[in-house]
């Protein structure tokens, strides 16, 4: 004959084990689950480690072309302006009219331009997917955003060099002779040395002043173009050598 146990019936003892029987599955079930979402939570952790780790490996690539650019422009900044303080001064003596080459030949020139080229594909990168967050070092992202703002206000000064162009531009036709200014430069675009000593067009003081004052102008936004991109470029060093030593990337 089969018996029926009544539950209500069972001993305290036997009570005793369920109760624990359901709270050892139960503390098992919970282990297993809050294990799982700790291993889930470090291999996130690690994937944003490591994603984090590759910007900062390719942001220290466009800091290294930066500070190279930086320093090409630097170079040309300063030539230029050395050149175009002579180009004023050879506009300005009471012997101009033997310079006709020299005049012509640094004329061409103040239209020749080496502008720096922000390597900014990382930040962009990193700004445009909202992936700053991914950088945890506060410092870092305050030196990066620090870092752009400088080169900004290098490139809006170099705007306003431009800018002087044009107006160095539209007076020019006034003092220069235009087929001889043209012949400056050659089919490859390179600046060639005239040899029949050409003159200007006038010989009015006021009009080669007022030109000149054009291109001291222009002498002086290179200079101080060119002092801009020296912080600039130490900035780029600075954040670089912060880079590898926050990340350990030396």
């Amino acid at each position: 004959m089969e018996v029926n146990e009544d539950p209500e019936q069972s001993t305290p003892i036997q009570k005793s084990k369920n109760w624990k029987s359901y709270f050892k599955e139960f503390f098992m079930l919970f282990l297993a689950v809050f294990c799982g979402f700790l291993a889930e939570n470090y291999r996130e952790s690690l994937s944003v480690k490591k994603i984090e780790k590759e910007y900062m490996l390719s942001l220290i690539e466009d800091l290294k072309t930066d500070t190279s650019t930086l320093q090409t422009y630097i170079a040309f900044k300063r030539e230029k302006s050395l050149l175009m303080d002579s180009l004023a001064s050879l506009m300005l003596s009471e012997e101009r009219n033997l310079h006709g080459n020299q005049i012509y030949y640094f004329a061409r020139q103040v239209f020749d331009e080496k502008p720096f080229v922000y390597s900014d594909g990382t930040i962009q990168q990193l700004k445009n997917a909202g992936n700053l967050r991914l950088i945890q070092k506060r410092n870092i992202v305050d030196e990066l955003l620090r870092y752009e703002k400088m080169v900004r206000i290098l490139e809006d000064w170099d705007q306003n060099d431009s800018k002087t162009k044009s107006t160095f531009r539209e007076m020019g036709g006034k003092v220069f002779n235009s087929n001889e200014l043209n012949a400056t430069m050659d089919a490859d675009m390179k600046f060639v040395l005239p040899t029949t000593n050409p003159q200007l067009i006038t010989d009015d003081f006021n009009t080669i002043n007022e030109l000149a004052f054009q291109i001291h102008f222009l002498s002086k936004m290179s200079l101080g173009n060119s002092k801009r991109a020296e912080s600039l470029r130490r900035e780029a060093t600075d954040l670089l050598e912060l880079i590898q030593t926050e990340y350990k990337l030396n």
